[in-house]
């Protein structure tokens, strides 16, 4: 019987070339799944109040109306207050994302602002991205909160963000138009309110170049109010457009005044006036509050009383009452009012903050007082005035207000007065003065008799004499002024007198020449000469 053959076992140092199909082909997937990861973009969250007319795998992200990316989750946040979009973005809009982008979704909305988004009615909702400004700094993140109000895609847009303050938002929408001599230069770009709720910011985007029209002391105006005032020449009603009287626009003048008129501040705010013609009376929304505390009487001091400095407005009266103290049983009269340090400005030196100036206005004698506004009416006001001889004192504080020093009135300092005299003149011995005075009397009346004895002497002899003297006097001066006359025989006979003696005067004169040319002749005689 044949033996069996043995297998004989041959290990190969190189490897099989069947493996080396698999490994080129997961060498390819692998190729092919970085490639794919390095062309998608980042998967980013936004979350929202509510999902209204979003949908996965259908609502598109756009950004000036080209699709760079779309939502592919929609799920509740844990809190279940919001639901959390999940959305991939394409690689070329990851460049897009930083801390200021903005998301809003963009629907048809049909309200007293307007209606807009109607092509959604066919294409459906869609989120708006704003990247922010070009270069904007901020950490790239991929968690946003989303905004529910759409806004103005503003920061890719070449021109400037202006900011305007407002007690209330009137007949003004975001988009509506910012018109300069009827010519739209802007929008409305957004509302806020201040810290405090005391008034509106506006954010109004102005285009470029009509960016350069802004400056320091531009005046903005509601257009869509009407400007309505009676005189005696009639009622006048001005406004800017009809359109904007329905839609609501702001309008923008630059006016000559004495402000600085120079290129805008970065950061300034500016004021939003009602109309056309409060424009030209500034309303002022920088408040500075202060306490004004008064033991006279304030009548005549109402709300709303103005707070003058030299004449000039600074401010007014916003409230006051009055006070008992326990312990004294004195009553004081808190005044509360505001400062409004945009009605004035501080020059020549480093600018520092209001409350330091007012703080170095009353260390140098800044003192309040009442003063009449009227004498019809009776109506007061506060005048803010510098007392260097009043004792130097600092701001204090009443409660949360700070406060100013004061004096008393004009009238009070004058009541003050009259009543310190009455005081001391009935401290004076009247009754004693009196009764000297009673002694006096028939010593002083026997004076009089004898004064009037004496004036009576006086006139009837004095008086004719002096008369008669008078009388010669004026009978000399008559005869003086006779004889001075140029015509008088004494002025004739004098000119005579005067001719003969020039007359002597020059035979003198003939007689010492000769003597001083002939001296012989004086002992020989003329005929002698030879």
């Amino acid at each position: 019987m044949d033996e069996i053959p043995e297998a004989k076992v041959v290990i190969r140092r190189r490897p099989s070339l069947v493996w080396l199909l698999p490994l080129v082909a997961a060498f390819i997937g692998a190729w092919m799944a970085v490639k794919a990861y390095r062309a998608t973009g980042p998967t980013i969250t936004i979350t929202f109040l509510s999902a209204e007319g979003l949908e996965a795998g259908q609502t598109r992200l756009r950004f000036k109306d080209v699709d760079i990316g779309r939502v592919t989750a929609i799920n509740l946040s844990k809190d279940l207050s919001q639901v959390v979009v999940t959305a991939k973005l394409k690689k070329e809009a990851a460049g897009l994302l930083s801390k200021s982008t903005r998301f809003w979704v963009v629907r048809a909305r049909i309200g007293n602002s307007g209606i807009s988004g109607l092509g959604t009615l066919l294409s459906g909702a869609y989120i708006v991205m704003d990247p922010g400004p070009p270069g904007a700094e901020g950490p790239f993140q991929l968690d946003y909160k989303g905004h529910e109000s759409a806004g103005l895609v503003t920061s890719h847009l070449p021109g400037v963000l202006v900011h305007l303050r407002a007690e209330k938002v009137g007949s003004l929408n975001i988009g509506s138009p910012v018109r300069y001599r009827q010519i739209r230069v802007g929008e409305v770009a957004g509302f806020d309110l201040d810290k405090g709720g005391r008034s509106i910011s506006i954010m109004v985007f102005i285009n470029a170049p009509y960016d350069a029209l802004i400056h320091r002391n531009t005046r903005f105006w509601d257009a869509g109010a009407l400007d309505v005032s009676l005189d005696t020449t009639g009622l006048h009603v001005q406004s800017d457009s009809f359109v904007d009287i329905l839609l609501g626009g702001i309008a923008v003048e630059n006016p000559m005044s004495l402000e600085d008129s120079g290129p805008m501040v970065p950061g300034q705010m500016f004021t939003l006036y009602s109309n056309r013609g409060s424009n030209k009376e500034q309303i002022f929304l920088d408040r500075h509050y202060y306490v004004l505390n008064f033991s006279e009487s304030v009548r005549g001091l109402a709300q709303g009383s103005p707070v003058e400095y030299q004449g000039i407005k600074v401010g007014q009266v916003e409230d006051f009452r009055l006070e008992f103290h326990t312990g004294s049983l004195e009553g004081k009269i808190p005044v509360l009012i505001v400062l409004e340090p945009e009605r004035f400005s501080v020059v020549g030196g480093k600018s520092s903050s209001t409350e330091r100036v007012i703080e170095q206005m009353v260390q140098k004698g800044l003192r309040a007082q009442l003063k009449s506004a009227s004498l019809l009416t009776g109506g007061m006001f506060v005048d803010l005035s510098f007392h260097p001889e009043a004792p130097r004192r600092s701001i204090g504080h009443y409660g949360k207000f700070p406060e100013l020093p004061t004096l008393p009135s004009t009238m009070g300092a004058m009541l003050a007065n009259m009543a310190s005299f009455v005081e001391r003149l009935q401290k004076l011995p009247l009754e004693e003065v009196v009764n000297q005075l009673r002694a006096a009397l028939p010593a002083l009346k026997e004076t009089l008799q004898q004064a009037k004895a004496l004036l009576t002497r006086l006139d009837q002899e004095t008086a004719p004499q002096a008369k008669e003297t008078l009388a010669q006097a004026q009978a000399t001066l008559a005869t003086l002024d006779k004889t001075l006359r140029s015509d008088s025989p004494t002025q004739q006979e004098l000119h005579k007198a005067l001719e003969e003696f020039a007359k002597a005067s020059r035979s003198v004169k003939e007689l010492a020449d000769t003597l001083e040319r002939n001296p012989e002749s004086l002992i020989f005689g003329k005929g002698k000469q030879k």
